[in-house]
């Protein structure tokens, strides 16, 4: 007798989920249904303008005002050793990925391999404050470009 009260209530349980989804996709039909009149317009011209190009798409690629070498001199004056990892003799590189703009400004700085939070936000303050670098071009056109850096920690 138990039993079957039991089994009747897990039954109604079952048909009352059931029917509460069924009511849900119903109702989500109508409310998410797109309007058939409407068209959507996507301007191609502002995509391309905002496209990041790689490495290998563009004829000049962007890099930091006069080399490689100035970078290096740049990174080793600025560079202030983080005392947490001075503390624990931390040693490694910090690899970064960020956005070259049209302008040279450095956007979207982000750390792709850290060593430890304190070296990471060196690395990071150290790009973002390098000042404007020469944009990357196509075709004598300067546009938005994909770079990425290393900077070294406790490393001679």
């Amino acid at each position: 007798m138990i039993n079957n009260f039991y089994f009747k209530i897990v039954l109604i349980l079952i048909m009352l989920k059931i029917l509460s989804v069924a009511i849900f996709l119903v109702l989500s039909q109508q409310l998410y249904s797109q309007d058939r009149g409407g068209t959507v317009k996507v301007d191609l011209k502002e995509i391309a303008e905002n496209k990041v190009y790689s490495l290998d798409e563009v004829d000049h690629v962007a890099h930091f005002p006069n080399g490689e070498a100035a970078l290096e001199k740049y990174l080793s004056t600025n560079s202030r050793y983080p005392q947490m990892a001075n503390k624990y003799k931390t040693k490694g590189k910090v690899y970064l990925w960020f956005v070259i703009e049209k302008d040279g400004r450095i956007t979207d700085a982000v750390v792709t391999r850290g060593i430890n939070i304190k070296c990471d936000e060196e690395a990071l303050r150290l790009l973002r404050s390098s000042g404007k670098w020469i944009p990357a071009t196509i075709k004598s056109r300067k546009v938005r470009s994909k770079g990425n850096l290393s900077i070294g920690f406790g490393l001679n």
